[in-house]
């Protein structure tokens, strides 16, 4: 794995493949095209919490989770503020959609060509993941619906797990190629594959 990525210009990706030392493949990497935006509440959150839970059936995550209703998923990145994701559709109907139950108590930014969603999955996607993140990994403590807001290997992100052996990974477009190049090196152990 090191020779591989010391033969690589930064600027090249890693191809798709299968990688590491073992035989078998304890995580996968993919990319996943969710549209993106930003959610902020305006001075009256409780009302943008009250039009989100009528127009979508759940409430706004308050704090770091993720929740999931009417084809949105909603991370809560600070006080006040989310990321949406929703997959099979575009960034404009995203913000429209989030404009019409956010009303006037919110603002919405599209982020769809800023970001790129990474998911990491399978057996040894948490001892992976414990080498690259600032947080705490134990089951107990981060587990599904679980959120947060980090660094993974000194790159900003937040991630949120989606199921079991199963994690979702906003980056900023402009670091894929580090992200990917972090997974590769604290997963090579374990046998790695890029789909």
């Amino acid at each position: 794995m090191s020779d591989l990525l010391a033969n690589l210009a930064p600027d090249e990706p890693l191809p798709p493949g299968r990688y590491g030392t073992s035989d078998n493949v304890g995580i996968t990497l993919k990319t996943v095209t969710p549209a993106l935006a930003t959610l902020i509440a305006g001075r009256d959150a409780a009302s943008l919490t009250a039009a989100f839970e009528t127009g979508l059936g759940a409430p706004l995550p308050q704090g770091p989770q993720a929740v999931s209703a009417g084809g949105l998923t909603l991370v809560g990145t600070g006080p006040g503020r989310w990321i949406v994701a929703a997959d099979d559709t575009t960034g404009d109907i995203l913000l429209e959609r989030l404009q019409a139950l956010a009303g006037p108590f919110g603002s919405v930014t599209d982020q769809t060509d800023a970001s790129i969603v990474y998911e990491v999955s399978g057996p040894k996607a948490r001892e992976t993941l414990m080498k690259m993140l600032l947080i705490d990994m134990d089951p107990a403590v981060f587990r599904p619906g679980s959120a947060a807001t980090t660094q993974a290997a000194l790159i900003g992100t937040t991630l949120w797990q989606t199921k079991a052996a199963t994690y979702r990974f906003l980056i900023a477009r402009s670091y894929a190629l580090a992200f990917v190049r972090a997974v590769a090196a604290s997963a090579a152990e374990f046998g790695f594959e890029l789909t």
